[in-house]
Formats: structure tokens, sequence, C-alpha cells
């Protein structure tokens, strides 16, 4: 009896291992069979619709557009670069030409004033020549009128430029004084003289002209 509790107990100790159903699989309706993935992908994009569909040729008509405008707009920098290269270097071809143009000019034009200079230099030293005369020459010419006449001393000559004189000499009497007067009036080379004074002293007689020589007897040749 003692065996058949104690086997009583062992029982009732040892848990049971819970009983599995099994499960029942459903057959899936055909609507909703799972699709092959071999045969055909699964599209998870929405279709677009027709709006979307006209942004969308929109955008790629506005994107061709940009590079079409873009390619001009590079075709056009490209042409301007290159005309401004061009005119550059033409200009630069004509900034060099009107320089050397320039430079020949000037030279002519330095050649032109060194000649104007020479010219000018050569009227004014005629010019010159032409108003000067010898001062030697008319105190010989006086000095050898008053040897003619005799026993005259020539004092002081004074002689400005335009041929005016002033004739300061003493003699021994008013007779010697009267052949100068008139021998230097009626002289060719004296176109005017004047009696400016005649003073009579002891010993001897002073006296002073005044008058014009002819500029063409005296001047330079």
């Amino acid at each position: 009896m003692n065996n058949i509790e104690n086997q009583t107990q062992n029982t009732q100790a040892v848990p049971q291992d819970p009983v599995v159903q099994p499960q029942v699989v459903k057959p899936l309706p055909k609507e909703n069979a799972p699709v092959n993935p071999i045969e055909e992908g699964l599209n998870l994009i929405p279709s677009m619709t027709e709006e979307e569909k006209v942004v969308e040729k929109t955008k790629s008509t506005v994107s061709i557009g940009s590079v079409l405008s873009f390619i001009v707009l590079v075709g056009i920098i490209i042409v301007v670069v290159g005309f401004n290269i061009v005119t550059k270097q033409i200009l630069n071809g004509k900034k060099d030409n009107l320089y050397a143009i320039e430079k020949r000019v000037n030279q002519q034009a330095d050649k032109i004033i060194s000649n104007d200079a020479i010219v000018d230099r050569a009227v004014l030293y005629a010019k010159v020549k032409e108003g000067a005369f010898s001062h030697k020459a008319i105190i010989d010419f006086l000095t050898q009128i008053g040897s003619k006449i005799g026993n005259i001393q020539v004092r002081r000559v004074m002689i400005s430029e335009d041929l005016s004189f002033s004739y300061v000499g003493y003699t021994t009497d008013l007779e010697t004084v009267s052949k100068l007067w008139y021998t230097l009036g009626t002289d060719e080379n004296i176109d005017n003289i004047n009696l400016q004074s005649v003073a009579k002293g002891e010993n001897q007689v002073t006296f002073s002209f005044e008058g014009v020589l002819n500029n063409k007897n005296f001047s330079n040749k």
C-alpha cells in the first residue's frame, strides 16, 4: 500500500508537457494569393497622374531649354572674347603705326623748327648787318674833311644808331669854321648839318655841329 501511495505521489509531482495543437492553414483566396517574385516585380511607386506627367514634361522641356540657353550664352561669350582679342590686337597694331608716324612727324617738325631758327637768324643777321655801320669809317670821314680844310682838330664825335651825329672840335679862326660848315653842308655823305655853337677864345675857336649822315653810304653792304 505504501508503494501505491509513493507511485501516486511521484506521478503527481512530475509535470506533464502541454499538448501542442496543430494549426490549420486556411487557403488564401485567389485575389490575395502571393505574386510570384520571379515572374513580376512589386511596384512600390504609385503611378503619376496626368497633371504630374504634364509638370514632369514641362520640367524636362525647361531643362533642355536651359541647357540650350547656356550653350548659346557660352558661344556668345566666346565670340565676344575672341572679338575683343582680335580688336585689341588690331588696336595695338594701329597704335604702333600711329607712334611711328608721330615719331617721323616730330623728327620732321624738329628739322623744320631748326631750319626756321636758322632762317630767322640769317634774316636777323642781314637786318643787323644792313642797319650796322662802322664808327671808325665815320670818324675817318670827318677827320679827312678837317684835314682838307686845314688846322682843324676833332675833340669829340658822337654817333647814334640812326646815324645822327655831333661833331665837336677847335681851330684857329672863325673863317676856318665857316669853311668847315660849308664843306659839311655840301658833302653827299651828310643829309643834314647844323652849327650848334661857336666860341672864340684867345688862341682858338671851338665849334660844335649836329647832323645826320647818309644811311646808304655808311651802312654795311
